[in-house]
């Protein structure tokens, strides 16, 4: 049987949404160019204690944010 018309746009309309949804929500994970990788590696080894990425990267985002001024 075939899907009917009525189906066929129900469902273009939900992928729809789907996708804008996805495309309009800010994403916590952003995409690292090599260069910003290279550069969050160097500053780990620079430090005293043995940090991961993510650990790495927490603690940059709060140095960053102390530092700011209004």
């Amino acid at each position: 049987m075939k899907e009917s018309t009525l189906a066929k746009i129900t469902a273009s309309v939900a992928a729809a949404k789907g996708m804008a949804q996805k495309a309009l929500a800010s994403s916590p994970n952003p995409e690292w160019t090599e260069s910003e990788m290279r550069s969050i590696d160097e500053w780990i080894a620079l430090q005293d204690v043995k940090l991961d990425r993510p650990e790495a990267i927490r603690r940059l985002v709060e140095l960053g944010l102390k530092g700011k001024s209004k």
